[in-house]
């Protein structure tokens, strides 16, 4: 995951003034100062619970809402001290919010700016401060851990040395809330630094990787609890039944569509779906890194943090790991000593051969939790072209950014691939060749699909500058320097199109450059002009397009039967061109939502694109069992382990019912390190296990549920349902109404031994009968029709009635005579749009448009009561709900 730079946030105008000492605000005077503004976001003085008065924030749905304190002269912190408030969270959802503090004018949300983050849990009033020492900001977690002096910002990004000295601005944000929130800020001061002294961090991590200082039920205490868990997890896993589907995790009572032996995509019902190679429809859920490479947290500088670290030159020693490769390693470091507590305490678990049985351990869990997918990530040498060996399937990926290629500046992350450098297209080529074919992916029928890079910064939505920042860094190029090729390629592009005469870009850009030729140097104005806007988006199109396009082209050659799935697009960085780009060439479009739903959110153009969609990442994590961090955002944050697996039910059932997602991968299989991953920082409890191997329960069990229903919350109780009322099937959908009884009978069996006899009572004007209620609604899908075989075991005619009602009210009526002590099959078929067919002795009535054949609620069967005419009862068998 990566977090987004607040482009929309911008920094403080005006030169350098000497600075003052930071004041302290606490409202008392019910006057909001001038330099204290909202963005997206009201303000008021507000009374609060305590009898003082207080700011309180009102932040709307907006990309970045926030409440800026912006002096008209710096303030400065002071040496050895800290920024302190108190923050009210009345609402019943625990909130993130950020901190930023920038010290410059030119401060852009990166450079010169520090921000920083933590949760405020629900209905909770609470002191916070952030240390603005660079040895608390580069501790190399996000989240910190609790301080006796309070709850402090964690570190989230940007320059961790911003000068105390100097603070132009501070703002209370937010990231891209779905819903408007409110926060109460109050005793806005400084005090001195709790983190003067961080001797209460020492010893925090046990010999398992698991905090010291709190207690939960199933922490981990000694090596023998670990082989207790072993034993016990061992004989439940053998004990378990697994949901039914196809061999690959398709729907097994489902439709079968054109077996191709691959993954593919296709429509059905009104809704996208994958088909596994079988032909079963297919709904992906899976779990993402898959792997023990992304465990490992930082030693060197923060030894006095752990406790009862093996030797290196231990049995456990080749846990260590030192590296010179990092990301954003802590206290400024270059190289040091990494070491991963979860693989530790799998080989105190499983012993010397502990990553065999891990990932065999790990894949019958997957089964037994109802997952059918390995998400992005997994480990290669494990998984990838090993799908038959391990029955379960998965998803590639690749990474573009490891090749020589040319890159674009994006302020962000090193830049993104110069795709008209034509040494994208060979980087693209090594990328398959070596990260994917090179593991036997090719024919095995198991890969869903490929994912090639993740979260490319195309550009945050928030402004127009923020949005169209790699074209205006593709035209700060100088177009004759080697490396230009996007700026050249765009020049060319705006030739064609003014046809090369520069007196009509210039009419439309409000510019005055003397020629074409002139647009050769570098050119940034300080806004996009409205004129410009037209040609921006037309270049940021051409650019994803451009990619998208080689990347397909060089999956398609070598992977001709196997879906591209995309890029997996962040909301930080994505805009309706770069979607609208990739739509044309990849075979599923694949988001980051980190929401608590997939549904309602205007930055993923999905119903426009009308593609099939992917989740490439979502999760929900607490604070509440030893862990610091709750994710990358407010939607994110669970209050506990119980509402992590509410939240999951919630967001699995609303991307189940979307029409166009095809699957939903969870981020990730185990909790991110306590003290930060160690490349990032990022420590999240984000896991189906913790660091000691051990399963969320609540989670397992709300993932048990929910996919042991996925089929028929995505598709109804789809194919053919057949109901013969024998003793071992489950008769409970089937309820009988007003004055009518059930009797199961042997008379009129028609398959099996049993049938079902209705005796509907007096014959009356209530009428009286069965119901046929399903779950989830069927779907009967193209071709339906319902059938059964009715027994008239009276002396009398009947004429029997079934009432077919869909999900919109719609209702048709069918009837059928049958003569006395007689049998017959009845066939309903009629479902479209058409008038009453009433002649004879079988018709219909009723919804003159059409029923809705993907969602019957209900059948129900009945007798029209003609006293005396008729008899005052009927036998059912073998009723066949089918496509």
């Amino acid at each position: 995951m990566i977090l987004a730079i607040i482009a929309g946030l911008t920094g403080q105008p005006g030169a350098a003034a000497a600075a003052t000492p930071f004041p302290t605000l606490n409202f008392d005077n019910g006057v909001i100062p001038s330099y204290v503004t909202g963005s997206n976001a009201t303000l008021q003085v507000i009374t609060n619970t305590t009898g003082s008065k207080a700011l309180k924030v009102n932040y709307a749905v907006a990309d970045f809402p926030s409440v800026k304190f912006a002096p008209t002269t710096p303030w400065s912190v002071g040496s050895g001290n800290a920024i302190a408030f108190e923050l009210t969270n009345s609402t019943n959802k625990d909130i993130t919010f950020y901190l930023r503090v920038d010290d410059s004018a030119q401060a852009d949300g990166v450079k010169d700016s520090i921000v920083s983050q933590a949760v405020a849990k629900a209905g909770t009033t609470s002191q916070y401060f952030l240390s603005l020492s660079s040895a608390v900001l580069d501790l190399g977690m996000r989240f910190l851990p609790p301080n006796p002096a309070g709850l402090q910002m964690g570190y989230a990004w940007g320059d961790k040395t911003v000068d105390p000295a100097n603070v132009v601005s501070l703002q209370f944000f937010q990231m891209y809330p779905s819903t408007a929130t409110t926060l109460v800020i109050d005793n806005l001061r400084v005090i001195q630094d709790p983190n003067s002294n961080l001797s209460y961090l020492n010893g925090i991590v046990d010999k398992y990787g698991q905090y010291t200082v709190a207690n939960w039920n199933g922490k981990v205490n000694t090596d023998q609890d670990l082989l207790n868990d072993k034993t016990e997890e061992a004989l439940a896993l053998n004990g378990s039944q697994p949901v039914a589907t196809s061999q690959y995790g398709g729907f097994k009572n489902g439709p079968k569509l054109q077996a191709t032996g691959r993954f593919r995509v296709a429509q059905y019902g009104g809704k996208w779906t994958l088909v596994d190679p079988e032909g079963y429809l297919f709904f992906s859920t899976g779990v993402d890194v898959v792997r023990l490479d992304d465990v490992h947290t930082w030693i060197s500088g923060r030894d006095a943090m752990f406790k009862d670290l093996p030797a290196k030159n231990s049995s456990l020693g080749e846990h260590f790991r030192y590296t010179t490769t990092v990301g954003s390693p802590p206290l400024g470091q270059t190289e040091g000593w990494l070491f991963n507590h979860y693989s530790a305490n799998l080989e105190r678990k499983y012993g010397t051969d502990y990553i065999n049985k891990w990932k065999d351990v790990s894949v019958a869990r997957f089964k037994n939790w109802g997952f059918n997918s390995l998400g992005n990530w997994s480990e290669p040498t494990l998984f990838f072209g090993k799908g038959s060996q391990h029955k379960m399937a998965y998803v590639a990926n690749g990474w573009t950014s490891w090749g020589t290629h040319a890159t674009i500046p994006s302020g962000e992350w090193g830049g993104v691939a110069d795709p008209y450098d034509p040494q994208f297209t060979v980087s693209v080529s090594d990328m398959v060749q070596n990260q994917i074919l090179a593991y036997g992916v090719a024919q095995d029928p198991w890969l869903i699909g490929i994912y090639v890079d993740n979260e490319i910064p195309w550009g945050s939505p928030a402004t127009t500058q923020s949005k169209y920042l790699l074209i205006s860094n593709i035209l700060a190029m100088q177009a004759a320097d080697s490396n230009s090729h996007a700026k050249r390629a765009m020049l060319a592009h705006l030739k064609t199109k003014y046809s090369n005469n520069i007196t009509l870009l210039n009419a439309q850009w409000g510019t005055s450059f003397a020629s074409f030729s002139a647009m050769d140097a570098p050119f940034k104005p300080a806004q996009i002009s409205n004129g410009m806007l037209p040609d921006y988006s037309a270049m940021l199109k051409l650019l994803a397009r451009k990619y998208f396009s080689i990347v397909d082209a060089a999956l398609t050659q070598a992977l001709p039967n196997t879906l591209y799935l995309g890029s997996r697009f962040a909301e930080w960085g994505i805009s309706r061109e770069v979607q609208e780009a990739a739509a044309e060439y990849v075979d599923v479009v694949s988001y980051n939502v980190y929401k608590e739903s997939v549904n309602g959110h205007s930055w993923m153009d999905i119903a426009a694109l009308n593609k099939p969609a992917i989740v490439g990442e979502f999760a929900f994590g607490s604070n509440d069992r030893g862990m610091f961090g709750t994710g990358p955002n407010s939607e994110s944050a669970a209050s506990s382990q119980q509402d992590r697996a509410a939240k999951f039910t919630n967001y699995m059932n609303a991307a189940l019912q979307n029409p166009y997602f095809v699957g939903a991968h969870w981020f990730q299989y185990v909790d991110e390190p306590l003290l930060g991953r160690h490349w990032d920082g990022e420590n999240y409890n984000l896991g189906f296990v913790d660091v000691a191997d051990v399963p969320y329960t609540p989670l397992v069990n709300a993932a048990k549920t929910v996919h042991a229903q996925a089929y028929a919350t995505r598709f109804g109780s789809t194919g053919n349902t057949k109901i013969s009322f024998e003793a071992s099937e489950n008769l409970s959908l089937i309820t009988a109404y007003n004055q009518a009884t059930i009797q199961y009978v042997s008379q009129g069996a028609t398959d099996g031994v049993r049938a079902m006899k209705v005796n509907v009572g007096a014959l009356d004007t209530v009428y009286a009968g069965v119901e046929v209620k399903p779950a989830s609604p069927w779907n009967l899908g193209a071709a339906p029709s319902i059938t059964a075989d009715v027994t008239n075991p009276t002396a009398l005619p009947i004429q029997i009635r079934c009432n077919v009602l869909d999900n919109n009210g719609q209702l048709r009526t069918f009837y059928f005579t049958v003569n006395a002590n007689a049998s017959r099959t009845i066939t309903m078929s009629s479902f479209g749009a058409s008038p009453a067919q009433m002649a004879g002795a079988d018709g219909y009535w009723g919804a003159t448009n059409g029923l809705s054949t993907a969602q019957i609620k209900s059948i129900s069967f009945y007798l029209w009561e003609d006293a005396p005419q008729s008899g005052n009862s009927f036998i059912m068998d073998r009723l066949l709900i089918s496509k």
